[in-house]
C-alpha cells in the first residue's frame, strides 16, 4: 500500500476523532474497564446513548482539515434516543485513482466543539500542554475499501470504536521532539476497538495471496507510551503461494535441490497454503513511556539510561496452525513472560509453548499416499510436545545466556545454549562513543555452546522419508549410511585429528540412535574480533574452540 493510502485509512480513523483485570491508561471509562477483560464480548456489542448530547455543526468541524483529507457526506442528523450526532455514507476519496473509504454510519457522542477550539487555538501549547477531552466516544460502523487495485490492502470493517480521546492543546507541539514520540505524547485513548475485520491482498507476479480476520481486537488504554492490553478473540491469517513462488524456491535450490519441490517431499518445503488460528490473545503492559521521554527532547538516550521500554507480558491461547487445510500444531498456550530491556537491549526475554501437539501428516498431499503411511507408521500424526527458548543478560556484569528446549514425546528432544561473555554496557556505550562498527559484537567474547539431540523415532522417520524420494527402503539407506559418512570423510578427517572422532560419533548415533552431543568450551572466553581479524585456518578452529561430539546409547 502507499503512503498516500496509508494516510487516507489514518484520516477515516483519526480525523473524525479530531471532530468530536486492571486500570486503563487513557482516561478509564466503563468500556475500557470491560475491555481488558479477555472474557468479555466486544465493547461494540454493547449499546450506548449519551445524556445531555447535543448536534455538532459537522461541516465546521470539517473545515479544519486540509482540503484533500476532507470527506463527503450524504447526511448528517442528531438521534435524540441515543445522544449522537449520526452521518451517513461519510466517504473520504483519493482524487488520484478513485480509492476511497466509505464508513456507512457514524455515530459521534458528546463531541466537544468548544475544546477543538481550545485545541486548535491555544496560545499556549507544546508537550506538556493541557489535555481536552475531544469526545466521549466516536462508533464507525461498515468500514469498506472502494475501488482498491487487488494488490493492495482491501478490507471490511465492521466497527470501529473510539473511545475516549483527550487531545493536548495545540497539539502538543514540539518541534525538537522526534515524529513518533510526539505524536504519542499529543494524546490519551481509553481505548480503541475493532469488531469483523476482514483483510486480503495479493500478488500478481507470484500468485500468491494473504488475507487476515479479527472478530473482536482491542487496543486499551493508550496514554504516555503506554498500553495497558491488547486483546484479540478468534482472529487468524492465512497466506497461499502460487506457482511463481515455488518456482523461486526450485532456482534457490538449484538442479540437485530443484527436484526435491516436485518430489513426495515437496510440502514440506513449499506448502501451497498455510493458516494460523488463535483462540485468544492477551498482551498487557507495554511501556514505552521512558524511551518516548527521550524522544521528545530530541535526544538518545545514553547507555546508562534504565527503564526506557517493557514490551509486558503476552499470552495466546488455543492457537492452531494449518497446512493446506489440515491441522498441524495445536497448542493449548503460547506465552511470553519476560520481554525486558537494559538500555536498547533485551536482558531478558523468554517465551513458552505448553501442551502442544503436532500431526506432520499434514504436509501430505491426499494422492501422497505412501508418504502418509510411512508418517502415521512412525507416529507423527500425533506427536506431544513443549519447549521454552530464553535470552538473559546481565548489563552491569556483562555475560550473556540464548536457551532453547523443545521435547516431543516419541520423536526427539532437543536443546541447545550458547553462553556469550563480556557485553557490559558500559564497554558497549564506550565503543558507541568511538564510533566503533558493531559495538555490541566488539565488547562480547565467546564461552561455551551446546547441542544436543536424543533421538526417539526422529532418524527412522528421516530415513524413511528419504527411501521415499531415493528409492529403496528407510532400513536399507540406514544400514547404509554409517559406512557411506565414514567413507566420504575419510579425506577430510586427515588434516583434522578431531575430526575422526567426531565422524565415528555421527556414524554411531545414525547406527544406534540415543544420543549426540556437540559442545564447544574453549579454555579461556575467545574474543570474536580476534578470532576473526587473525583468520583462523578451519583445520584449527576444532582446537581453538575445543569441539567435542559425544554419542551415547
Amino acid at each position: 500500500m502507499r503512503t498516500t493510502k496509508i494516510l487516507m485509512i489514518s484520516a477515516a480513523a483519526l480525523a473524525i476523532g479530531a471532530c468530536g483485570g486492571e486500570k486503563s491508561a487513557g482516561g478509564e471509562t466503563k468500556a475500557s474497564a470491560a475491555a481488558l477483560k479477555t472474557s468479555a464480548g466486544s465493547p461494540l456489542d454493547q449499546s450506548f446513548s449519551f445524556s445531555g448530547g447535543e448536534q455538532m455543526d459537522l461541516d465546521a468541524v470539517l473545515t479544519l482539515l486540509p482540503d484533500d483529507a476532507r470527506p463527503t457526506y450524504e447526511n448528517a442528523s442528531f438521534d435524540e434516543s441515543i445522544g449522537a450526532t449520526v452521518v451517513e455514507n461519510l466517504r473520504f476519496s483519493d482524487a488520484d485513482d478513485g480509492e476511497a473509504i466509505l464508513i456507512e454510519r457514524a455515530e459521534l457522542y458528546g463531541v466537544d466543539q468548544s475544546a477543538i477550539e481550545r485545541i486548535t487555538n491555544a496560545e499556549n501549547s507544546g508537550p506538556d500542554a493541557q489535555f481536552e477531552t475531544v469526545f466521549q466516544k466516536i462508533r464507525l460502523l461498515n468500514v469498506k475499501a472502494e475501488g482498491f487495485d487487488k494488490e493492495e490492502i482491501n478490507f471490511e470493517i465492521g466497527g470501529v470504536e473510539f473511545d475516549k480521546l483527550a487531545v493536548r492543546q495545540g497539539g502538543g507541539e514540539n518541534p525538537d521532539g522526534a515524529e513518533a514520540a510526539n505524536f504519542f505524547n499529543a494524546f490519551t485513548l481509553a481505548g480503541l476497538y475493532f469488531k469483523d475485520i476482514s483483510m486480503d491482498a495479493e500478488d500478481d507476479e507470484f500468485g500468491g495471496a494473504v488475507d487476515f480476520s479479527a472478530p473482536d481486537l482491542r487496543f486499551v488504554g493508550l496514554e504516555g507510551g503506554k498500553i495497558s492490553a491488547i486483546i484479540a478473540k478468534d482472529f487468524g491469517y492465512s497466506t497461499t503461494q502460487g506457482e511463481g513462488a515455488r518456482q523461486v524456491l526450485r532456482d534457490a535450490m538449484g538442479p540437485q535441490g530443484g527436484p526435491l519441490v516436485d518430489g513426495p517431499l515437496g510440502m514440506m518445503l513449499a506448502p501451497e497454503s498455510q493458516r494460523a488460528e488463535v483462540e485468544a490473545l492477551e498482551w498487557r503492559n507495554i511501556d514505552l513511556s521512558g524511551l518516548m521521554d527521550f524522544g521528545l527532547k530530541g535526544d538518545e538516550p545514553p547507555v546508562s539510561a534504565r527503564n526506557l521500554m517493557d514490551l509486558g507480558t503476552m499470552k495466546a491461547t488455543g492457537m492452531t496452525s494449518y497446512v493446506n487445510d489440515r491441522p498441524l500444531f495445536i497448542a493449548e498456550e503460547v506465552s511470553l513472560s519476560a520481554a525486558e530491556f537494559a538500555w536498547l537491549i533485551p536482558s531478558k526475554i523468554r517465551m513458552d509453548t505448553k501442551n502442544a501437539t503436532y500431526d506432520f501428516t499434514a504436509y501430505v498431499a491426499d494422492e501422497n499416499a505412501p508418504a502418509y503411511d510411512v508418517l502415521k507408521a512412525q507416529g507423527l500424526d500425533n506427536v506431544k510436545g513443549a519447549g521454552f527458548a530464553e535470552w538473559t543478560w546481565n548489563p552491569d556484569r556483562g555475560g550473556a545466556r540464548l536457551q532453547y528446549n523443545a521435547e516431543s514425546e516419541g520423536l526427539a528432544d532437543f536443546s541447545m545454549a550458547f553462553d556469550l561473555g563480556g557485553m557490559k554496557l558500559s564497554d558497549i556505550g564506550e565503543a558507541i562513543e568511538n564510533d566503533v562498527d558493531n559495538p555490541i559484537a566488539q565488547t562480547a567474547s565467546f564461552k561455551s555452546m551446546s547441542f544436543k539431540i536424543d533421538d526417539e523415532k526422529a532418524l527412522d522417520a528421516i530415513f524413511a522419508l528419504s527411501a521415499l524420494q531415493m528409492g529403496g527402503t528407510g532400513e536399507d539407506l540406514r544400514q547404509s549410511a554409517p559406512a557411506l559418512l565414514r567413507l566420504s570423510g575419510a579425506q577430510f578427517v586427515q588434516g583434522i585429528p578431531r575430526a575422526q572422532g567426531y565422524l565415528s560419533a555421527f556414524a554411531d548415533f545414525i547406527a544406534e540412535g540415543g544420543s549426540l552431543e556437540i559442545s564447544a568450551n574453549p579454555e579461556e572466553p575467545l574474543d570474536l574480533q580476534a578470532v576473526q581479524a587473525s583468520a583462523v585456518a578451519p583445520q584449527a578452529l576444532p582446537d581453538v574452540l575445543n569441539l567435542t561430539v559425544t554419542h551415547s546409547e
